[in-house]
């Protein structure tokens, strides 16, 4: 399966203009939420056997390295107001009823929270960044695209950051769609496919078309 792969399904285009320099980086960790990434959450992805390991050891390495990690997430109001179109209706029903604010749903999965501690929602949805440790920030996303409608491009421009490093939950969704709101907004990127659920191999094509570069874990290392 894709999401096994470590090698890319060919090579990267590496260039002047996407070749990846990790002195100004930042690791973008999406939506990693006990709903998703837990197996007792409400909606677990398929291969979090496979995945999750490698997505803590991304995780420790950029935390190793002491730069910096946002950690973004999705929070969907009782009311279902802000909930995708396309799932507001089975939210409403109460078929996908997930990530509500202030559940066990909605946290951080344990070992990807570098210090327990709870989210914040009011401060979150309110578009601010939580701070976990002074290299580890969460923030909230009212979309798929972590750059759609947030202060993330804001804030990696102030701090002099360029390139940005995915990995997470899951690929065909919110993964895919910040790679694209990184790419449009001038970003080099990286994607570490063993470390993001349901990648699959024409994504992981579509994606080195336009010069994303995909990574192993050794190749953090």
């Amino acid at each position: 399966m894709g999401s096994l792969i470590m090698k890319p399904p060919y090579q990267n285009l590496v260039t002047p203009y996407t070749q990846l320099n990790l002195d100004s980086c930042a690791l973008l960790v999406i939506d990693t939420q006990n709903d998703f990434g837990d197996p007792e959450g409400a909606h677990p992805m398929p291969d979090l056997e496979q995945v999750m390991s490698n997505l803590v050891e991304a995780i420790r390495l950029f935390r190793e390295a002491e730069k910096l990690i946002i950690h973004v997430v999705r929070l969907y109001k009782e009311d279902g107001s802000n909930v995708d179109l396309c799932r507001r209706w089975h939210f409403r029903q109460g078929e996908l009823r997930v990530v509500v604010p202030g559940t066990w749903g909605s946290e951080l999965v344990a070992a990807t929270n570098p210090t327990g501690a709870k989210l914040e929602p009011d401060v979150l949805l309110a578009g601010e960044f939580l701070e976990l440790t002074p290299k580890e920030l969460v923030m909230y996303k009212p979309g798929f695209s972590a750059f759609h409608d947030t202060p993330l491009k804001e804030s990696l421009d102030a701090k002099g950051i360029d390139i940005v490093i995915i990995v997470g939950i899951t690929f065909p969704n919110c993964i895919m769609a910040t790679q694209f709101g990184a790419t449009d907004n001038g970003y080099r990127v990286g994607l570490v496919p063993s470390a993001c659920t349901g990648v699959y191999d024409d994504g992981l094509r579509a994606m080195q078309a336009v010069g994303v570069q995909l990574l192993s874990l050794n190749d953090l290392i």
